[in-house]
């Protein structure tokens, strides 16, 4: 007896990635990823430390250890594990142009203080600009009228991009872990060492939070940590400054 197996359904959505990836070379889709999650890719990431300098200040954040419970909590309870949320919902949306307006509205509505909002609108446009160079990004006329948020700005560049979601979800929290680590060394400071150290500490946090994104959705965004919302909200004030947020 001969079965067959149902054909799936493609949607203009997924026929639209596909033809903009099909034509590249193997192993071409993980050059872009390595230039787009570069610390040298033109975001100005280095300039914004997501409340921590503040922290750093109060003695909340002063090692490794400290250092990785502070990431460790915005991964499993915070902002971080919040923007891969985020960032998954917007890799699954695609090439839907609506859909991702959406998603980038929300995200804009989750920043918990005025410099949280400035950081990740700032650094996600910038990321679509530079992003351009490949093509991935949407035209002028669809992302007119509203703010791009970083995360939703990975999202839709990893997908277009060719950029696997496992791939895409790791990526793209670890470009924010590295970040925050980056500051501490400046901050705390901690030499390069400890910076590595911390790295290697926090992959297993990083590991799970990104593949827990993938099961969830947009109603489960939530967090916890009020510490941190805090330190964004006096940063604001903060007297001695090195870095925007």
């Amino acid at each position: 007896m001969v079965t067959t197996m149902p054909i799936p359904m493609i949607t203009p959505a997924a026929i639209t990635i596909i033809h903009m990836t099909e034509h590249a070379p193997v192993g071409q889709d993980f050059l872009r990823l390595l230039s787009w999650v570069s610390p040298a890719f033109p975001t100005g990431g280095y300039a914004y430390s997501h409340g921590l300098e503040w922290a750093v200040e109060r003695g909340a954040v002063r090692d490794v250890e400290t250092l990785c419970a502070w990431i460790g909590a915005l991964l499993r309870h915070g902002s971080l594990g919040n923007d891969l949320i985020i960032m998954h919902a917007a890799w699954t949306a695609g090439a839907d142009d609506a859909r991702l307006r959406d998603i980038a509205r929300f995200a804009c509505a989750c920043a918990s203080s005025r410099e949280r909002y400035e950081e990740t609108v700032y650094q996600g446009e910038a990321f679509l600009r530079a992003a351009g160079v490949w093509d991935v990004v949407p035209p002028k006329a669809a992302m007119a009228g509203v703010r791009w948020p970083l995360p939703v700005a990975q999202g839709l560049v990893f997908r277009r991009g060719g950029v696997a979601c496992g791939q895409a979800m790791l990526s793209g929290g670890y470009a924010a872990v590295a970040a925050l680590v980056s500051a501490a060394v400046r901050l705390v400071p901690l030499g390069q060492t400890d910076g590595l150290r911390a790295l290697s500490r926090l992959e297993s946090v990083l590991a799970e939070t990104a593949r827990r994104a993938q099961d969830r959705t947009l109603e489960d965004v939530g967090g916890a940590c009020f510490g941190s919302d805090l330190a964004a909200m006096h940063h604001e004030t903060q007297e001695t400054r090195l870095f925007r947020t």
